[in-house]
């Protein structure tokens, strides 16, 4: 009996979070939020993530002071984000 594979496997990515000032200037912890079967779907939801986060800061046509920012990175399972 002969497999043959139709492409590289998948691995699982998972989509990481940190909180950052406006400036980008001063890092929270690095949190893993969610894990995904491939790079593509943890992308596709880092898109949404960063979209989210967007709209919720975006108040009156400018940007509120206040708002949460976030950094997110989507890495293999098996890799933590660097500092």
């Amino acid at each position: 009996m002969l497999a043959v594979a139709a492409g590289p496997a998948e691995h699982r990515w998972t989509l990481w979070e940190r909180p950052v000032d406006v400036n980008g200037r001063d890092h929270g912890e690095w949190r893993r939020t969610q894990v995904y079967e491939g790079e593509r779907w943890c992308k596709g939801a880092m898109t949404t993530a960063i979209n989210r986060t967007l709209r919720a800061g975006w108040k009156g046509g400018r940007w509120d002071p206040k708002a949460k920012v976030v950094e997110y990175q989507c890495l293999p399972e098996t890799e933590k984000p660097r500092e």
